[in-house]
């Protein structure tokens, strides 16, 4: 447990500092650039991310979860990784004309083909970090990735500021990924891998066959959104709808900052020793949601006062989209977990089809919420992340023997926790007659209550997230604090 522990501390300060980094990008970068440009650059992205999903067929977390891996399986794995990253970078590069044309904007092309050269640099330091993941070297991953953060954020700010445009976005991209791999060659500075093996594919295939085809589908469900809005309405559309979501994000990656990349080479390591995994996930959902749900419902009471203290008064359209998203976020605390604790129990077609049935659907959805407009997309969320989780959890629950009744016993105290964080806020805006984006002290003040309401149902519910937040603290602390023991099951 301290070792899962130590890693998801280490874990969640190095993405806290990125997530401050982007915070801080994100405020300037929407004060420097006008909707239009940041749609380039967006919709670029989002093309991208789907001839990116290609070098999931590699299937580099097949080396995390295998078994007995050695020298030869490591070798084989970054040759294929590499020759499936190449094919898809040239690819991408040579189709930047057809992408351009598609949209009808020439800007596109530079964008498309220096981040094509971006996706190789990325494979090589990814691969690295992934052996360092198995390894459960935590601290080696967080300065390299501290490092790609700092860089991006350093070069992306500068170039705005240079008038270098949509095109910030891409020369970020491709620093941050020299960035990252220089910084995992020195941290893991063996270079036997590098040399090229072909023996051995037969399980790299089988495991990138499915776990590609996966990442194929949640790439393309999450850019249809941008692609369809840039297509159907306008590129400010694309950029509002993008603000939104990375809004409605901030909450789930300052919680599970530091859980994803550690449980599951956790899960892995636990199934290896021969352990059961179903009081593990339903704790981590228990965990997860007593911080995901106060969290996205104070985000949904807050949303203009956040717009305008983030973005600025320019994005203030964005403010009533937060607020449906976030409602529909609620539903999607199982996510980060399912994938890990599937791949741990060697069930990747699971998620593969898992995946398969969730996707095309929720895509269709959101294709024709599209035709009638930016809100519609917004409240078709409400129907698509609870049908993600219905399935997800169901393939879960097959797997780890659970019954449907478990998870409200798991969750139950999680939501009174929510229950009573969002009460004092609520009461306070219906006693002042004041709106809170109107009065910053009446936002500190629904804030300051949403924390004293937090922290009292945890206590008074003796929730095991309490346990957690005191194990984390020095010594001296912990005593004054928690004198009792932790409620959680031990070996986790």
């Amino acid at each position: 447990m301290n070792g899962v522990r130590h890693g998801i501390i280490l874990t969640t300060a190095e993405r806290y500092i990125a997530l401050i980094a982007n915070f801080l990008t994100l405020a300037i970068i929407s004060r420097i650039l006008v909707p239009e440009e940041l749609g380039v650059a967006i919709v670029g992205g989002a093309i991208v991310l789907v001839a990116a999903t290609a070098r999931e067929f590699s299937g580099i977390n097949f080396i995390i979860q295998h078994p007995d891996l050695g020298p030869e399986q490591v070798r084989s794995a970054f040759t294929f990784a590499m020759i499936v990253t190449l094919a898809c970078s040239l690819t991408l590069a040579l189709s930047a004309p057809l992408a351009a044309h598609a949209y009808g904007d020439d800007r596109l092309v530079p964008y498309l083909q220096v981040v094509s050269a971006a996706l190789v640099l990325e494979t090589c330091g990814q691969f690295l970090c992934t052996l360092l993941r198995r390894e459960m070297e935590f601290r080696k991953i967080a300065i390299i990735n501290v490092t790609g953060t700092l860089v991006s954020a350093t070069v992306l700010l500068t170039l705005a500021n240079l008038k270098f445009s949509y095109m910030s976005f891409a020369w970020a991209w491709l620093a941050s990924a020299s960035a990252i791999w220089i910084a995992a060659r020195i941290m893991k500075p063996e270079v036997w891998m590098y040399r090229p093996h072909f023996r051995g594919w037969r399980g790299l295939i089988g495991f990138g066959g499915y776990n590609g085809g996966t990442m194929l589908a949640v790439r393309m469900f999450e850019s249809v959104p941008y692609i369809l809005l840039g297509r159907i309405l306008t590129l400010d559309a694309v950029a509002l709808y993008q603000r939104s979501i990375t809004m409605c994000y901030v909450p789930d990656k300052l919680i599970l900052a530091g859980v994803a990349p550690v449980v599951f080479p956790a899960f892995s390591a636990e199934v290896r020793a021969g352990k059961q995994l179903k009081q593990s996930y339903l704790r981590g959902l228990e965990l997860v949601s007593a911080l995901m749900w106060p969290a996205q419902l104070m985000l949904c009471i807050l949303a203009y006062p956040v717009v305008a203290v983030v973005l600025g008064q320019q994005w203030m359209e964005v403010a009533p989209l937060i607020q449906i998203i976030a409602l529909a976020f609620l539903f999607s605390f199982s996510f980060e977990l399912n994938y890990p604790v599937l791949v741990a129990l060697g069930a990747i077609r699971d998620v593969f089809i898992r995946a398969a049935i969730v996707f095309p659907v929720s895509a269709g959805i959101i294709v024709a919420a599209a035709h009638l407009g930016l809100e519609a997309v917004a409240w078709s969320m409400l129907l698509t992340i609870p049908f993600q989780a219905f399935i997800g959890l169901t393939f879960v629950r097959r797997r780890l023997d659970l019954s449907w009744w478990d998870l409200p016993r798991s969750l139950r105290r999680s939501a009174i926790v929510a229950a009573s964080t969002v009460s004092g806020p609520l009461l306070l805006s219906r006693l002042v007659p004041i709106r809170f984006e109107d009065s910053i002290p009446l936002t500190a003040g629904a804030v300051a209550l949403a924390a004293i309401g937090w922290l009292a149902a945890l206590r008074l519910t003796r929730h095991p997230l309490l346990d957690e937040i005191v194990a984390a603290l020095p010594q001296r602390l912990r005593t004054a604090l928690s004198p009792r023991r932790s409620v959680l099951p031990a070996g986790e």
